[in-house]
């Protein structure tokens, strides 16, 4: 208030007053955009907007290929392919009272361990053009209320490539719901903040999961605690509603360390299924063990590199088969150096898969019964 009073009794400093004004605006930091993004990839800090009955509304896109090869593949997947990995368009309200987001366009969430699928396939037979869409009701900085097509609480990783720091998911992701239809209500109160979900789940157009988290943050570090699973059963098996795992509750407890230099984040997850005499299978579970970690060299090179450890139980011979058979276990190493400049990144990636305690036919390999698989992926793209 002192410094605008003199500018107004002088007209050199009133014009300093405005040229110190304009580039405070230049400066204003950029707005929250989602999906939440992991690093090291991270969206236009100057998105292009346009003005709709007052509020901002703001577009970004990614555009991104990839190539990969790998060893041992299934019947009917090659060895080596290329292909896009995402081409989308998000267009968001992100501020005010009632705020929106709808993502569309073509994408992959190829998961270590999972047979590749062409992006325009996935696309087709799992959510489709439109995967995330969703209206959000926000009266306070503190609460707010969203509904639509919305991320899963479940997990730690993210379902889009480019929100990741790996290019594949990994193998515990792919016991997790990835987006899911319903409600969700969203409270923060000081350094906790809780979430709580009721949704379809796997995607399976039956409303009968409830998910919630708990997080506590305190500078660098936090810690959630996260639960969901389905309240009754439900036989509907397709791409993207795996049975057992759509009748299963999941445990996820996780801890992050964010800062200058590392990010760190182990946690781990437990799920449990129970007798799903319709489908002729028992009750099983497993528990898993995640550490991710990314390391930012310099301002345009980082380094994440995965862990992960998984074990089935077979109480019964017909216990549920969460992985490679009913007992089955795995171990998996991630590696993804990445280069970004302005809106641009190429990241290669390496991975490895060890399976034990296989049922045969259910592994890698054209008849199923390799137990390892090593890939190699190079993505490159822009964020817009």
């Amino acid at each position: 208030m002192k410094f605008r009073l003199a500018t107004m009794a002088l007209v050199s400093a009133g014009s300093a007053f405005a040229a110190t004004a304009a580039h405070a605006e230049e400066a204003a930091p950029p707005p929250a955009l989602l999906p939440a993004l992991a690093g090291p990839l991270s969206y236009n800090p100057d998105p292009v907007s346009l003005d709709v009955a007052g509020s901002k509304v703001y577009v970004t896109a990614i555009g991104s290929g990839y190539v990969g090869t790998q060893s041992n593949s299934t019947a009917g997947v090659a060895n080596s392919f290329a292909d896009l990995s995402n081409a989308q368009v998000i267009v968001q309200k992100p501020e005010g009272t009632f705020q929106f987001l709808v993502q569309a366009g073509l994408y992959n969430h190829e998961t270590l361990g999972a047979a590749f699928v062409k992006s325009t396939e996935y696309t087709r037979d799992s959510y489709g053009v439109v995967p995330q869409a969703w209206v959000k009701i926000a009266p306070s900085s503190t609460f707010n209320v969203q509904a639509g097509i919305l991320p899963t609480l479940i997990g730690l990783e993210a379902p889009f490539s480019f929100q990741n720091m790996n290019i594949e998911r990994g193998i515990l992701w792919g016991q997790e719901n990835v987006l899911t239809r319903g409600v969700q209500a969203n409270l923060t109160a000081g350094k906790l903040s809780f979430s709580l979900a009721y949704t379809d789940g796997f995607f399976s157009g039956k409303f009968n999961w409830l998910s919630g988290v708990v997080s506590y943050v305190d500078g660098p570090h936090t810690l959630s605690v996260v639960l969901g699973g389905a309240l009754s059963k439900n036989y509907r098996s397709t791409f993207n509603t795996p049975m057992v795992q759509n009748n299963s509750t999941i445990l996820n407890v996780i801890y992050s360390y964010s800062g200058s230099k590392w990010l760190v984040q182990p946690y781990f997850q437990y799920a449990w299924v129970p007798d799903l005499p319709q489908a002729g299978t028992t009750k099983a579970q497993n528990y898993a063990f995640g550490l991710l970690t990314k390391y930012k060299i310099d301002d345009h090179w980082s380094l994440p590199v995965r862990f992960e450890y998984i074990n089935s139980n077979r109480p019964s011979a017909t216990a549920a088969n969460f992985l490679y058979g009913p007992g089955s276990n795995a171990f998996t190493f991630t590696a993804t150096p990445t280069y970004t400049w302005d809106r641009f990144f190429v990241r290669p990636e390496f991975s490895y898969v060890r399976a034990s305690g296989i049922t045969p036919g259910t592994a890698f390999g054209p008849a199923g019964l390799n137990k390892e698989q090593v890939r190699g992926r190079m993505e490159f793209g822009v964020m817009f």
